[in-house]
C-alpha cells in the first residue's frame, strides 16, 4: 500500500473511533485581480461568499485579522474609481448580523491598528460588539498575521485574504470554507486564546507541543464539492503560542514534503531562507530539495515581491536543481491607475502528489512559524488537492508567470 493511502486509512480509522459527525464540508474559494484572466469559473469568489456567510450567522461572528482596510481608510488605501470596494458588502452584512442580535468579536493586530484603525474600531462599535487589539510583538515577537473568521459553532474561513478591499478584487488569493463543528472548535481554541491574551486574561507563552505525525493527530472527515471524502487537521504557529490540542504546523509541512513521491506544487507571496537579521531558516527549503532528489517534480510560484536581495540567492539556487522549477508572478497594474499593495500573488497553498494539501496564512520565512500567529488547514486523501491544483495551474500556465533565470538581475516592484 502506498504511504499516502496508508495514511488516509489511519486517518479515517481514527475518525470512525471518534464518532465524527457527518455532514462536514470543505470548499476552496478564490479572489482574483480585476482585469486579469485569473478568475477560475469552478471556484466561487470570496467577495460573494463572505457576505453570504455573515448573513447566515445566528449566534456569533468572531473575526481575527492582520489588518482591516476599507477603500479610503488609510493613506495608502486608494485606487481608481473603477476598482470597487468589495469588502464593504461583507462589513455591511456583519453590521446587519449585529443589529439582529449576533455577537461580534474582532481581534486586530496592534501594529496595523496604527495604520488602519477605522474599520476595526467601527466593528468594535457595532451593537453588542467588542474589539481587542492583540500585541503579538509583545507576546511572541511577531504579529497577528492570521486571517480567519468563525460563524456560530460549525463554520470557519481561513486563507490568504486579509480583511482588505484589495484582497477581494485586486490580489490573487485562495481561502477555504469549512463547515464542521469539531474543526471549528479547534479554530475557536486558537481564537479564544488570542482573545484572552489580548485582554490580559491569559499568558501568551504556552508549553511547546511534542511533534506528532499527522496520522496520530485528532482530525475529522470532510466532503469536497466533488464528492471526495478527505481527512482534515487544524494547526497553527508559533510553536510556543498554541492552545492545548492544536499542533504546530511547521513539522507537519516538513512531513508533508518528505512524503512526496511524484509532485509538490507550492504557491506563495514570499520565500525566505535568511531574513533581514541574517538568521538561517532552511527547514522547508531543505525539504523541497530532498523531494527533488527523490524524483518528485517540484513547481513553485512566488510573487514578484520575493525579488529581494536576501531571498534571491536561495530562490535562484532552487531553480538550478534538477526537478525544481520556480516561476515569478508579475500581475500587471490596474489599467486605470496604480493601487498600493495590490496586483500581486498572495496565496499560501501547497499540494503533494495530488493527495495532500496545505492551505494557510503563513509566508515561508522564519518569523511566520516562530514569532507570529498563523493558522493552517491540512487535508489528506484522494481529491483533496483538486481545486488547489486547479488554482495553481491557472497561474502556472497563465500569462503572468515566467521561469526564474539564475543569471538575471531582479528588482522588487513598486508596492506603494
Amino acid at each position: 500500500m502506498r504511504p499516502v493511502l496508508l495514511l488516509v486509512a489511519l486517518l479515517f480509522a481514527v475518525s470512525a473511533c471518534a464518532g465524527d459527525p457527518p455532514g462536514g464540508t470543505v470548499e476552496f474559494v478564490e479572489s482574483w485581480p480585476q482585469h486579469t484572466v485569473l478568475e477560475h469559473p469552478d471556484l466561487r469568489d470570496a467577495s460573494n461568499v463572505w457576505p453570504e456567510l455573515a448573513g447566515e450567522a445566528t449566534r456569533r461572528i468572531d473575526l481575527a485579522g492582520f489588518y482591516f482596510s476599507r477603500k479610503g481608510d488609510g493613506a495608502d488605501a486608494y485606487g481608481p474609481d473603477s476598482a470597487p470596494d468589495l469588502l464593504a458588502p461583507f462589513l455591511d452584512a456583519v453590521a446587519a448580523a449585529a443589529e439582529r442580535g449576533v455577537t461580534v468579536r474582532t481581534t486586530a493586530d496592534a501594529k496595523f491598528m496604527k495604520t488602519y484603525p477605522t474599520a476595526p474600531e467601527w466593528l468594535g462599535g457595532l451593537p453588542g460588539a467588542a474589539l481587542r487589539v492583540f500585541d503579538a510583538g509583545a507576546a511572541w515577537g511577531g504579529v497577528l498575521h492570521a486571517k480567519y473568521f468563525l460563524m456560530d459553532e460549525d463554520v470557519f474561513w481561513v486563507g490568504s485574504q486579509n480583511f482588505d478591499w484589495r484582497a477581494l478584487g485586486q490580489i490573487h488569493e485562495l481561502g477555504v470554507l469549512v463547515r464542521h463543528p469539531g474543526l471549528a472548535a479547534d479554530v475557536r481554541r486558537i481564537y479564544d486564546l488570542d482573545w484572552a491574551v489580548a485582554g490580559g486574561e491569559a499568558e501568551a507563552e504556552r508549553p511547546v507541543p511534542p511533534v506528532v505525525p499527522i496520522a496520530d493527530l485528532p482530525h475529522h472527515a470532510l466532503t469536497t464539492p466533488h464528492g471526495y471524502t478527505v481527512g482534515a487537521v487544524v494547526a497553527a504557529s508559533p510553536e510556543h503560542g498554541l492552545p492545548a490540542g492544536v499542533a504546530w504546523d511547521l513539522p507537519l509541512l516538513i512531513e508533508m514534503i518528505d512524503a512526496a513521491q511524484d509532485s509538490v506544487h507550492l504557491q506563495l507571496l514570499s520565500y525566505g531562507v535568511t531574513d533581514r537579521e541574517k538568521r538561517l531558516f532552511d527547514d522547508l527549503d531543505s525539504a523541497l530539495r530532498r523531494a527533488a532528489v527523490r524524483g518528485a517534480q517540484v513547481r513553485i510560484i512566488l510573487s514578484n515581491w520575493s525579488k529581494r536581495s536576501y531571498s534571491l540567492p536561495w530562490i535562484k539556487s532552487l531553480q538550478v536543481i534538477d526537478g525544481i522549477e520556480v516561476k515569478f508572478s508579475d500581475i500587471p497594474e490596474h489599467p486605470d491607475g496604480f493601487i498600493p499593495f495590490a496586483r500581486v500573488e498572495h496565496a499560501k497553498v501547497m499540494t503533494v502528489d495530488g493527495e495532500r494539501c496545505w492551505i494557510g496564512t503563513s509566508n515561508w520565512s522564519r518569523d511566520y512559524f516562530f514569532a507570529s500567529r498563523n493558522v493552517s488547514l491540512f487535508l489528506v486523501g484522494a481529491g483533496c488537492a483538486r481545486d488547489a491544483d486547479m488554482f495553481f495551474n491557472q497561474s502556472w500556465h497563465g500569462p503572468y508567470t515566467a521561469t526564474v533565470d539564475p543569471a538575471a538581475d531582479y528588482a522588487p516592484p513598486r508596492r506603494n
